[in-house]
């Protein structure tokens, strides 16, 4: 009977599939660990050893709170489209997390100043064939299977998820970039009223250009954005400095990489609303490989668009489609091709010798391995 009720247990248990376990990853297995939930976590990475060791310790930590999450560690290599389907298909797991990325933001911070300056002013939207192929891979994987999971992906979003979108594999949703300015500009609010945050309601448009304008080097100002604050159901979104609110809500984060749990629990949050039909209201970028970030409605139906009566959908991707020029992007074609921003290609041929105007999808691996090879050569010269 024990074995029995065992083996029901495993049968009915969903499953998560997580792939990648770097900084926004390692902290959501933390958090999944100790929390209430009763699913089975798939977590892959192309480093088996690092997925175990990073289980390990989210399920010994877990242990303190008697709390036993099950994880199942395992090698994916989204490099191999093929084995990754197969993998989708035999698991069926109810929704895909991709927390994977070839290059990530940070490491331009390791270059001596005036050049990390120089290379940030192109914006993290110059490296998007990094940010773009292992997501996109998984995507394809997730078609090729035949299963149908919600997919959340953790990488760029704002400029990632357009790109899937046209080729017929977009995430259900994104996560961070809107939905880490928007509980800032909440706590800021709660903290300028001395209220509980729960009195304030916000409806935000933006950009991943807007948390990084206040961020990181070289990055210019002027970004469009729509904003709409109402406390104790009535708007109050002229007593503000729109601004100057979302400059000074970004700053509120330490200005370092600590703002990856931040970016974890947006993942969290995402991921329960989907699975468990909670029809919660907050913002996520790239909604069904729209561009940019909207207010969303979250639920089993997966994403729906909650903007206000103030701004149209079109309008709203319009906000998003200009911000993106600030953040490398000058166009997404409709067949999916990057066309990177002038400023965008001078810089990162001046500094890398990367020399790309524009892009189609099927190129970005390739582009990728070149992007991370020159850059490994100007560490090289530094470092």
């Amino acid at each position: 009977k024990i074995n029995n009720f065992v083996n029901l247990y495993f049968v009915i248990m969903e499953k998560i599939l997580l792939v990648g376990v770097g900084n926004v990853g390692s902290h959501i297995l933390e958090f999944v660990a100790r929390d209430e939930t009763n699913l089975e976590w798939l977590v892959g990475d192309v480093d088996e050893q690092k997925a175990i060791k990073y289980c390990n310790n989210a399920a010994i930590g877990a242990s303190h709170h008697g709390k036993h999450p099950i994880f199942r560690p395992m090698k994916i290599d989204l490099f191999n489209i093929e084995e990754t389907a197969s993998l989708i298909n035999k698991e069926k797991p109810l929704a895909v997390i991709n927390c994977s990325v070839l290059h990530t933001w940070h490491l331009i911070r390791q270059l001596p100043r005036k050049l990390y300056e120089k290379i940030s002013s192109a914006g993290l939207g110059a490296w998007l064939p990094c940010q773009l192929t292992l997501g996109m891979n998984l995507g394809i994987s997730i078609k090729e299977s035949g299963e149908n999971p919600y997919y959340i992906n953790t990488s760029l979003s704002c400029l990632t998820n357009p790109v899937m979108g046209k080729i017929g594999v977009a995430p259900t949703i994104g996560i961070g970039n809107v939905d880490l300015i928007a509980p800032a500009i909440l706590t800021k609010l709660s903290q300028l009223e001395d209220i509980h945050r729960s009195r304030i309601d916000i409806r935000l448009v933006c950009h991943h250009q807007h948390w990084v304008y206040p961020r990181e080097a070289g990055y210019k100002g002027g970004a469009p954005y729509f904003l709409k604050i109402m406390i104790d159901g009535e708007e109050k979104t002229d007593m503000y400095d729109l601004d100057s609110l979302m400059y000074d809500a970004v700053k509120m984060y330490p200005g370092d990489i600590s703002f990856t749990t931040v970016s974890a629990s947006s993942t969290i949050k995402n991921l329960k609303a989907l699975i468990f039909d909670k029809g919660i209201k907050t913002h996520s970028p790239g909604p069904n490989g729209l561009p940019g970030g909207y207010p969303v409605i979250l639920d089993g139906n997966g994403a729906k668009i909650n903007l206000p009566n103030e701004i149209s959908l079109e309008e709203a991707i319009k906000i998003n489609e200009e911000s993106g020029k600030l953040d490398s992007i000058e166009k997404i074609e409709e067949d999916g091709t990057v066309i990177f921003a002038e400023y965008a290609y001078e810089i990162m041929k001046d500094t890398l010798g990367f020399k790309c105007r524009s892009f189609k999808p099927e190129e970005s691996e390739a582009l990728a391995l070149e992007q991370i090879s020159l850059f490994k050569q100007l560490m090289k010269k530094y470092i």
